[in-house]
């Protein structure tokens, strides 16, 4: 067995892949860390009592360890629910994965200052003009960026990210041994030679699904001390994004946009934010400043990494000619 997998993710993995076991029931039945022999057989105990059959549930384990040696041989490790290194940050949310797959960097992912940038994959001009200067300036404070390296918004973000020489995590909505969309491989490999990492609750071989995008969007804003929207429609995807960072309670800003672009169909559900009192209306670089301020006060929810220096200055300087 890998070094870069655990029993505790061999067992996920398997009962996961038995039929009518999802991962809510997973992390449920593994319920700690399996570091033994004895810990195996105390959770196949587990597991039958669940009305697991021991026999497919042994089946399913063999499958479980060829799908993460698979992985771990394309250099993508894992680290389940109940194992130690596990980020708290997504132990708190109301449906966390019970699997994470990284490529890269895993401490990234436990970062000490997070902001999760996202928006529609068709921003305005506006929303391009402002986004990778947003990232940066981000990156000045101290903050890692979380995003989903989809078209538009993300992609920009990414880029801002990396540019001002900062940490980066995408997640992605299908398993590490792809990337999608396939324009975005190089800036995936960017993140990863900068020290970021790409990060799926999805095996190697999964393909993109519908679903998926929505289950990928609650780990964004798990990962996050807060969420920055762009820009977006009423019903645009983004919007999976705001309604899991409300559910679970972490900070939501958003682009207020200047009145030549408030009629913009990709701002009216920033609008809407702003008047449901939603998310707070960020205007201007000093709005920016504050809200990222008031993050970094509230203290990390689980960090092993240092903050970046603080650069306010040259923040503010960078957008105050374009918010």
């Amino acid at each position: 067995m890998s070094n870069q997998f655990s029993k505790t993710a061999i067992a996920s993995v398997a009962l996961m892949r038995i039929k009518g076991i999802g991962r809510r029931a997973a992390v449920r039945i593994v319920n700690g860390a399996l570091e033994s022999a004895d810990d195996e057989q105390t959770l196949f105990d587990r597991a039958a009592r669940n009305k697991v059959d021991t026999a497919q549930l042994r089946e399913a384990w063999k499958y479980a360890e060829d799908q993460l040696d698979r992985s771990a041989s394309s250099g993508i490790s894992s680290v389940a629910f109940h194992d130690v290194n596990f980020p708290s940050r997504l132990q708190t949310i109301p449906d966390p994965p019970a699997v994470l797959f990284i490529k890269g960097n895993p401490v990234a992912m436990t970062s000490r200052n997070t902001l999760a940038i996202v928006g529609t994959r068709e921003p305005t001009e506006y929303g391009e003009r402002i986004t990778q200067r947003l990232a940066a300036s981000a990156v000045n404070m101290g903050f890692t960026i979380v995003s989903g390296l989809a078209h538009g918004c993300d992609t920009l973000a990414h880029r801002g990210c990396v540019e001002a020489n900062g940490t980066g995590v995408a997640v992605l909505a299908h398993g590490l041994d792809k990337v999608y969309p396939a324009a975005n491989k190089g800036l995936a490999q960017t993140l990863l030679d900068t020290g970021g990492c790409l990060l799926s609750e999805y095996p190697v071989g999964m393909t993109p699904m519908k679903t998926a995008f929505a289950e990928r969007d609650r780990l964004q804003s798990g990962l996050s001390d807060g969420v920055l929207v762009i820009e977006t429609d009423i019903k645009g995807g983004t919007m999976h994004t705001v309604r899991f960072a409300r559910q679970q309670k972490r900070a939501l800003a958003c682009i207020e946009h200047p009145e030549a672009w408030r009629s913009a169909p990709k701002a009216q559900g920033n609008r809407q934010m702003i008047a449901d009192r939603w998310a707070e209306p960020i205007g201007n670089a000093d709005g920016l400043v504050a809200f990222l301020q008031r993050l970094k006060s509230r203290g990390p929810t689980n960090s092993e990494a240092p903050a970046n220096a603080d650069d306010t200055q040259i923040s503010m300087d960078f957008l105050n000619d374009h918010i």
